[in-house]
């Protein structure tokens, strides 16, 4: 008999809404979607759904998981308030203040509550694939990501390309080399456009951990979606063209020749969005099966903002 799961969303926007659209997909538990809490009553919302428009009202009812998808100047203010009650998934970042992390964090693990932040590259298919093949490549010498949208004028979230896609960036690097004591050397950014040039839209940072060199560019100067992510190592290359949400991504496995020469080169490709449900489906099972590792999962907020903040703090405005 399949486990219930019983959720409330918190935020019905695009991501709120993929949030809903995924969770329905998943056929490993039984999904209840109990509440959904959003300014106005969604369109076609099934009557069997409860709908406030205060999310304070979440409060005293009974579920097992909270999705939070609200923008991100009142997902602080709303973690805060239910951390300690309820597991909680949350679109990333929460917050960029290390202090009020470090309390929302501690509440949660206090009361054995999952925080997880809302990082889902983790669980795009190409980068589970490619997370498969790094054995491959040997020692690795330097990592190169770019993650950039297009046009600054669409992004409705408000706080610049190096929260918003600096972000997820620091998060998938700490994957891969399953550290989060990455060091900053240099950083640099611009304020080109967004929001009347109030936010850094454009920028670039030199990261390194070990003897590994990091590369990391963000932006939403690039005029066309981008996302290119490279790992070099001794015995070879993994490198990720693009993401499946925009069509077609390639995974490429190239094999160094000795002593030189064309590296022998695999391709692997994917067509469609998995991440949201794959990530769905993570912190379910966690819930129910793994809550031996809530600590774990609930620290990643708080060490990709740590690195995040360096680089604030170590960077030049041009």
């Amino acid at each position: 008999m399949k486990k219930i799961i019983n959720i409330a969303i918190i935020g019905y926007g695009n991501i709120g809404k993929k949030r809903f659209d995924n969770l329905l997909k998943i056929k490993k538990f039984k999904i209840i979607i109990k509440y959904v809490i959003d300014v106005k009553k969604p369109k076609n919302l099934p009557r069997k759904i409860i709908f406030f428009n205060d999310w304070k009202k979440i409060i005293t009812s009974h579920v097992d998981l909270v999705i939070i998808s609200t923008p991100t100047k009142n997902t602080e203010i709303i973690t805060k308030k239910l951390c300690g009650k309820f597991n909680l998934l949350i679109e990333k970042p929460i917050s960029t203040n290390e202090n009020s992390l470090k309390k929302i964090i501690k509440t949660s693990n206090k009361n054995n509550k999952i925080l997880k932040v809302g990082y889902n590259l983790r669980f795009d298919p190409g980068i589970i694939k490619t997370k498969e093949l790094i054995n491959k490549i040997g020692n690795i010498y330097y990592i190169k990501i770019s993650y950039a949208n297009g046009v600054a004028k669409t992004n409705t979230n408000n706080v610049g390309s190096l929260i918003d896609m600096g972000t997820h960036s620091i998060n998938l690097i700490e994957f891969f080399i399953n550290k989060s004591n990455i060091k900053v050397d240099r950083s640099i950014s611009q304020k080109n456009e967004f929001l009347k040039k109030n936010k850094i839209d454009n920028g670039f940072s030199i990261l390194k951990y070990d003897k590994i060199l990091i590369f990391m560019h963000h932006g939403f100067c690039t005029w066309k979606n981008d996302f290119n992510f490279e790992i070099s190592g001794s015995k070879g290359f993994v490198r990720i063209d693009s993401l499946p949400k925009w069509g077609k991504q390639t995974v490429s496995l190239g094999i160094r020749k000795y002593p030189s020469g064309v590296p022998k080169i695999k391709n692997y490709y994917f067509y469609k969005d998995i991440s949201w449900k794959n990530e769905l489906t993570y912190v379910i099972d966690q819930f129910f099966n793994n809550k031996k590792n809530i600590k774990l999962i609930n620290n990643e907020a708080l060490n990709t903002i740590k690195i995040i903040n360096n680089i604030q703090h170590n960077k030049k405005q041009i």
